[in-house]
Parts: C-alpha cells; sequence; structure tokens
C-alpha cells in the first residue's frame, strides 16, 4: 500500500517539478567546470610569458605603476601567486559590480592584460541555477522556485528508492545494471531507475547543500548542528567610497615580504586587502598550491611597524565540523572531493535531465495507457 502512495506522489510531484529540476540540474552542470573552462580559454590573461628574461617587479611596484596611471580608481586589493607564469591582480572598485571588477597585470612589465572573457555566459547559467533568471524586484520568486524545487528532488530521490526497493531488496547489484534486452517502457522504466540509484547520495548532498543559499533559518541550524559559530556578514557603507584612498606602499612592500618569508610552502594565490585594521594589521588571505579545492583558504595577518606576523590561521589546523562548514560551496559542487566528486556531481547534474524526460515519457505512457481503457470501457458499455 505505502509503495502505491509513494509511486503516486512522485510522478505527481516529478510531472509539476520535472521542467524546473531539469533547468536547475543542466544549469548546475554547466558551472562544474566553468574554473577549468575560462582558464583554458583566457591563458594569455591568467598566465605571462618572460620572453626577454627580465625580473619580476615587487608587488608593491606593480601597484603603484597601475595607480599612478589610474589616479581616481580605488583599488581594494592585490593577488598574486608564487607561481612564475601567474598574473597579478588588482580589484578595483566599479560602480554597480558589489565584488569590484579585477584587473590583470602582468608581474615582469605591469602592463593590463586582457579581460576575462567567458564570464557573461556562465553568469546566465549562474542566474538559472539560482534564481531562474528572475532578477530585481522578482528574484525572490526565482530563489524560492529554486528551493522548493531542491526540496522536492530530495523527496523524489526517496521515493524513487522505496518505490525500487523491491528490485533492490531482491538482488542489490542488478538493481543498479539495465539491459538493452528491454524495449520501449521496459527499458525507459528500468534506465531511469537503475541509473537513479547511482545519483542517490549525490543528490542527496547536492540538495542539502544547495538549501543552504535559499533560506537563512536553514543556514543558521546548520550552523547550530555543526556546532560552528555563524559568522556575521560586515556591511559596508556606501559613504566609505567616496573617501580618498591612501596606499601606504611602504607597509605592503614589507607586508608581502614578511608573508613570503612565513608561509609555509608554494602558494596558488595570496590576497591582500590594501586597507588596514584600526590597529595598522594587514590580512593576507593564501590558497596552497596543492589544496584540494579553492575554500582551503589560510589567513595571515601582519603588522609591518613591528615586522610580526600577528596571527595564522590554517584551513587544516580547522576542526573538522568548522571545514566542513567553511566548504559548504565545494561540497555542493563536488570539488571538496576532488576531481572524481566534482567529475561524479558534473555527471549527475546532467543526468537530471535524463530523469526529468524519461519521467514525462513514462508519465505519457501511462496516461496514453489509461486513455485507451477508459475509451474501450465506454465502448462496451
Amino acid at each position: 500500500m505505502h509503495k502505491s502512495i509513494w509511486f503516486q506522489l512522485h510522478w505527481f510531484f516529478g510531472a509539476i517539478f520535472g521542467v524546473l529540476l531539469l533547468l536547475i540540474g543542466v544549469s548546475g552542470a554547466v558551472l562544474s567546470y566553468e574554473k577549468e573552462i575560462l582558464n583554458l580559454i583566457n591563458k594569455d590573461t591568467y598566465y605571462v610569458q618572460n620572453l626577454d628574461n627580465k625580473s619580476r617587479l615587487e608587488q608593491s611596484e606593480v601597484l603603484k605603476i597601475y595607480q599612478e596611471n589610474n589616479i581616481d580608481t580605488k583599488i581594494n586589493s592585490i593577488s598574486f601567486s608564487s607561481l612564475e607564469n601567474s598574473s597579478i591582480v588588482l580589484n578595483i572598485e566599479k560602480e554597480g559590480a558589489r565584488k569590484g571588477l579585477n584587473i590583470y597585470l602582468n608581474p615582469y612589465t605591469a602592463e593590463v592584460l586582457p579581460q576575462i572573457v567567458g564570464k557573461d555566459f556562465f553568469m546566465f547559467f549562474f542566474s538559472l541555477h539560482r534564481w531562474l533568471t528572475f532578477s530585481g524586484d522578482t528574484q525572490w520568486i526565482g530563489k524560492q522556485l529554486v528551493a522548493i524545487s531542491t526540496i522536492v528532488a530530495i523527496f523524489l530521490t526517496i521515493g524513487g528508492v522505496v518505490v525500487y526497493w523491491p528490485r533492490i531488496k531482491a538482488n542489490f547489484l542488478k538493481s543498479f545494471t539495465f539491459s538493452f534486452k528491454y524495449k520501449k517502457r521496459a527499458f525507459v522504466s528500468i534506465l531511469h531507475s537503475s541509473l537513479g540509484m547511482w545519483v542517490v547520495p549525490f543528490f542527496i548532498i547536492m540538495c542539502i547543500t544547495g538549501l543552504y543559499w535559499s533560506y537563512d533559518w536553514y543556514r543558521g541550524a546548520m550552523f547550530t548542528v555543526m556546532g560552528v559559530e555563524q559568522p556575521k556578514r560586515v556591511s559596508q557603507k556606501v559613504e566609505a567610497n567616496n573617501k580618498p584612498q591612501t596606499i601606504v606602499y611602504d607597509n605592503i612592500s614589507k607586508s608581502i615580504e614578511i608573508f613570503k618569508q612565513n608561509v609555509a610552502k608554494e602558494y596558488k594565490n595570496a590576497n591582500l586587502r590594501l586597507t588596514p585594521s584600526k590597529d595598522g594589521i594587514y590580512t593576507i588571505s593564501y590558497l596552497y598550491a596543492n589544496a584540494t579545492h579553492f575554500r582551503e583558504t589560510n589567513s595571515m595577518e601582519i603588522d609591518p611597524n613591528s615586522s610580526l606576523v600577528v596571527k595564522d590561521t590554517k584551513f587544516e589546523d580547522k576542526k573538522l565540523n568548522e571545514q566542513l562548514m567553511a566548504s559548504m560551496l565545494p561540497l555542493h559542487s563536488g570539488e571538496y572531493f576532488g576531481w572524481f566528486g566534482q567529475l561524479s556531481y558534473f555527471i549527475s547534474s546532467f543526468l537530471m535531465a535524463l530523469f526529468a524526460i524519461t519521467g514525462y515519457m513514462l508519465y505519457y505512457d501511462r496516461w496514453k495507457k489509461k486513455k485507451a481503457k477508459a475509451l474501450k470501457e465506454k465502448v462496451k458499455s
């Protein structure tokens, strides 16, 4: 009896939310390898060649040259790497860009490199994945539809296992396989079910982590359950943008030098905020070159006046619960589990389209048979 109820609920919610889940899944798959694709098509921006065997300029020199040529530009931060062929990145304030605009510079010549291409393409799919492309005052509608669809996806995943349970119980390993000997509806049905078994754990993790960005109460509950203090968002005052910027190049140069002397190993990226704290402390966030994912960030606080490292917080020293809460996005994308997780999530997300299409095919076939049966009974009567 319960199996029949789960079956009815499964196809009912699947029929209603199938299209939305298809869009969310495919857009998520497209975003899976965004960083890798952008790196591939923007090699002349992310990386440089030292054809004239020049010495690398100090980061503060590159910063100074750019500022002298762009006097009215406010620079938020500078990013650099221990990798010799990596470009330097300045984040500058730009109207309408909440996170600022990244400018890429050649570390040997301070020449401005071409802007990144392809960002708009991925931004569209990001908007589709998060808000179904709703924007402005209607963005909340898209956000709620994505959130509800995510909850439905959890329900469909569990319901699918319940409906498929007799076969799982009879032969667990065989329940993960399908055969081309089946024809028409039988083949579609077994394909829908068996492939679904492969992605159950991935779907559950993707959905549970995806809701992190949907509801404040849910996000707060996750921090509470994990026993981690939720970081507070610092609201930036708009008036601060109008204040003239004073860059103390000596302090920046000294802070970077202290960082290089104390960093434990090669780093893929180090980001220095140009505005120090009230106590004159500069903060450098950095990512080791061998990091599994982009959220394994460390932080070093430096006092250039006393030439001391005030604090060095490493990701690897955090407790597991703190690491997990700091890695919510990599957990959602699969990058937390390395290349295998990223690939598995990519395939699983794309398979959402297959499940939606085959689900509609099964629903249509069922509807057609019911209609034919009703017509036949009507003729008899």
